[in-house]
């Protein structure tokens, strides 16, 4: 395979699983937020509700149990992604500068 179907790979596959981390994402976050109303009434709440406002997944993944299996997901997916397309863009410029 020449460097142009490498870019050209990189790009295919890049963007579709950046794209499929996203709709993991945001499936994670419509089903298992529900966990967060145990929080309710409680102390704890505030900071729950502090660290939601800075990081929503970060927090979502912290505070849910559940969503921390489907987190290794999100992770293989965006990883995947931003490596295939860091690789095709790193090729590209490796390829257009003289």
């Amino acid at each position: 395979m020449s460097t142009l179907d490498w870019i050209a790979a990189g790009y295919v596959f890049g963007i579709p699983l950046i794209a499929l981390a996203a709709v993991w994402q945001m499936y994670v976050v419509l089903n298992e937020s529900h966990a967060l109303n145990r929080f309710e009434g409680t102390p704890k709440m505030l900071w729950v509700a502090i660290s939601l406002f800075f990081s929503f997944s970060l927090s979502l993944y912290w505070f849910c149990p559940n969503a921390r299996k489907k987190g290794i997901v999100f992770v293989l997916l965006g990883g995947a992604g931003v490596a295939l397309y860091g690789m095709a863009s790193y090729l590209k410029m490796r390829l257009t500068t003289p």
